[in-house]
């Protein structure tokens, strides 16, 4: 297999878009990765590349396809603030490639390198937290995922203090019955003893991980393999350090996982515990990644195939009376079936897009909720955004209504706000709302076809 890489300048065509080649990032043993830009709309993503540095035995190549594909598939079925969007995975002559959100910024080691020091408690505890969250919303699948190698190197931190997790290439789907790992993967220092081939890895063997990533933070030198800290050696060379955040690195990286935290959401918060003042969630400032899909419009051109992920754009539903459910006339003021007497003005008819595609959706009744359905409280929203966002909609977000005959949203107290046409609303106070304004919530614009 050639090792030469992708030239800048080059095209590479996806079954979705078509991306242009802008620079190297970086290359590791197994692939390349580079900054590009799709055709289709200009944005920016990573693209990243199966390609050996050297070449390597038929079986071992079959294993690292099967890892690469596998990180592929992991990522496309995951969705939170702290993990790249996949746009796309495909091959390209004959080489495996996937299309990623590009995160800016700078690894947690390149921080460290550029100190030359130990980093001070309260920032390390900070982004220990953020990885905390992350591990727990992969350990908490319907089918529980094991990262397996956290380090510093694969975790980003963004300009906006958001700490992302690359690489996914060892990651596996927890086997519940399973006593022991196929293969034995991840990086020394960082690894638990269960993931050297003696035990299944599981939820543990990443608080573990986690643990050995925020003792390098804490003292600027890499864990001692299969080795744990003891009482006063990280104090003594930070003294920023309590005592409390020493004991819950030292639990963490117990070599009996039984011994450790059970869980990623236990650890995170005998973290939260040791941060002193109020912590700061930075998923509120998270900028939304570009859609997966680009703009119809602009993507006729370059798409290969049929758009395989995300909503066509679909033709409003007829205006149907909210008493009887009978199709209305467009502007009428009764209903022709029962009487009931309709609001003014005709349907409101909105476009909702978001990394999951393009849909339309009419509002037969107002007022109307929108937020994140959550079937335990018995909360449905009118429109559900539960599967259009990564978690930054809160369930009950905002609500468009009519006052005196004018269409109105009214953020009702979310957690991480609303805008209209780049305007942030005041919770609890009315904005209007026009043909072709756009309401950001999250990471899903919804754009006002008819009002």
């Amino acid at each position: 297999m050639s090792t030469d890489l992708l030239t800048n300048g080059s095209d590479v065509r996806g079954t979705v878009a078509a991306y242009r080649i802008l620079n190297l990032i970086g290359r590791g043993g197994m692939g390349a990765v580079y900054r590009v830009q799709r055709l289709a709309d200009g944005t920016i993503w990573a693209l990243k590349e199966m390609r050996p540095l050297e070449e390597v035995s038929r079986a071992e190549a079959s294993e690292n396809r099967e890892l690469f594909v596998q990180e592929g598939q992991l990522l496309g079925s995951l969705e939170h603030p702290a993990l790249p969007v996949l746009a796309e995975a495909f091959e390209w002559h004959a080489r495996p490639v996937l299309v990623m959100e590009y995160v800016p910024g700078h690894s947690l080691e390149a921080m460290l390198t550029r100190a030359a020091a130990p980093m001070p408690e309260q920032q390390a505890l900070g982004y220990a937290i953020q990885l905390a969250d992350v591990l727990h919303y992969l350990h908490t699948r319907p089918t529980p995922v094991i990262y397996r190698d956290l380090k510093p190197p694969n975790a980003i931190v963004t300009p906006e203090g958001i700490v992302k997790l690359l690489d996914f290439g060892v990651a596996r789907l927890h086997k519940r019955h399973k006593t022991k790992d196929t293969v034995a993967m991840g990086s020394a220092g960082y690894a638990p003893p269960e993931q050297y081939g003696s035990g299944q890895t599981d939820a543990r063997s990443d608080v573990y991980a986690l643990g050995a990533t925020l003792l390098h933070l804490l003292t600027n030198l890499p864990p001692v393999p299969l080795s744990t800290p003891t009482a006063g050696s990280i104090v003594a060379l930070n003294r920023s350090v309590a005592a409390s955040t020493e004991q819950v690195v030292i639990r963490a990286m117990q070599l009996s996982a039984d011994q450790r935290f059970q869980s990623a959401h236990e650890l995170g918060e005998a973290l939260r515990r040791c941060y002193r003042g109020a912590y700061d969630d930075p998923y509120r400032r998270a900028p939304a990644p570009p859609p997966r899909i680009p703009p119809a419009s602009s993507a006729a051109e370059t798409r290969a195939q049929p758009v395989v992920r995300g909503d066509a754009p679909t033709e409003a539903a007829p205006s149907r009376c909210p008493q009887c459910r009978h199709v209305i006339k467009p502007q009428a003021r009764f209903c022709a079936h029962c009487g009931a007497r309709l609001a003014k003005g005709g349907p409101v008819v909105v476009r909702i897009i978001s990394p999951r595609g393009v849909a339309q959706q009419q509002l037969d009744r107002l007022p109307a909720s929108l937020g994140r359905r959550d079937p335990a409280r018995q909360h449905f929203p009118d429109i559900d955004l539960a599967e259009r966002d990564r978690g930054l909609v809160s369930r009950s977000h905002a609500r468009i209504e009519r006052q005196n005959g004018h269409l109105v949203i009214i953020d009702v107290g979310s957690k991480n706000g609303t805008r209209v046409n780049g305007t942030v609303l005041v919770a609890q106070q009315a904005h209007p709302l026009r043909t072709g304004d756009r309401v950001r919530i999250g990471e899903v614009e919804i754009e006002v076809v008819s009002s």
